[in-house]
């Protein structure tokens, strides 16, 4: 029985999910130009740039932590030293004002990212695309 139970559970999860993901899609064209989604063995989920870090398997993850990508900010990787990983909270607040919420995690008022791009809305949905892809 607690199989069925955690297979329903998952299930209902996945219906939640699926609208965001779909608004998610639609708003990946605004990250793609620097980020892509690629799978550990190499499959390549979302289309995208290389001049941003992968984002499979962002939700949970600790910020700073694709290896493949040796371009974090100073602040960024201040960022990670606190411990910071990726919620769905902390997520949407970053894309929302990048800069505002390094400097609010460092507590360094002078810390900037390197993205360029605020993304005010959406973020939930970005968040439950790229989750989808990492599952």
């Amino acid at each position: 029985m607690a199989g069925i139970d955690k297979l329903n559970g998952a299930l209902v999860a996945m219906l939640l999910w699926a609208p965001a993901a779909n608004a998610g899609e639609r708003l990946w064209a605004d990250c793609r130009t620097c980020h892509a989604v690629t799978a550990p063995d190499g499959t390549v989920l979302a289309r995208g740039g290389r001049s941003g870090p992968d984002l499979y398997g962002i939700s949970g993850r600790a910020a700073a932590a694709d290896g493949s990508f040796a371009f974090y900010s100073p602040a960024m990787r201040a960022a990670a030293a606190t411990g910071l990983h990726w919620s769905e909270d902390n997520f949407v607040a970053y894309l929302a004002n990048p800069d505002q919420f390094l400097r609010a995690v460092t507590g360094d008022p002078q810390a900037s990212a390197e993205m360029h791009v605020q993304m005010v809305q959406g973020g939930r949905d970005i968040y439950a695309y790229l989750r989808s892809l990492s599952q």
